[in-house]
């Protein structure tokens, strides 16, 4: 006798439900991830360029994503611990801007640099 036995549901367990069904913002919520934080949504954006669409991911993959962002999301550098300083779509048009430096820096910058040159 032939015995045929339905795995879905411990796959589903395995990858985790689809995180855009009302199961899965339930899951998240429970595991205490604000779906409208920036944090969130840079987690999702990034997530979903990097395999053309999330579809189904598990809630420690979205905790862990989400531990390399800051509140407003920001990447944060694994090497210097800090946010901002990786170019990304978000801050791509910053990247070559140029700002106003006061008359008093760019003289402190030029004797410092005179000095060390000496």
């Amino acid at each position: 006798m032939l015995m045929i036995r339905d795995f879905s549901n411990r796959f589903q367990q395995i990858s985790g439900m689809p995180i855009n069904s009302k199961g899965g913002k339930d899951m998240l919520k429970r595991a205490g991830i604000d779906t409208n934080s920036k944090q969130y949504q840079a987690v999702m954006k990034s997530m979903s360029a990097a395999c053309s669409g999330v579809g189904y991911t598990n809630v420690q993959a979205i905790k862990n994503r989400m531990s390399r962002y800051d509140k407003d999301g920001d990447y944060i550098s694994p090497v210097t611990g800090l946010a901002g300083l990786v170019v990304t779509e978000k801050n791509r048009a910053e990247k070559n801007r140029i700002i106003d430096i006061p008359e008093s820096s760019r003289d402190e910058m030029f004797e410092l640099t005179k000095k060390e040159f000496l």
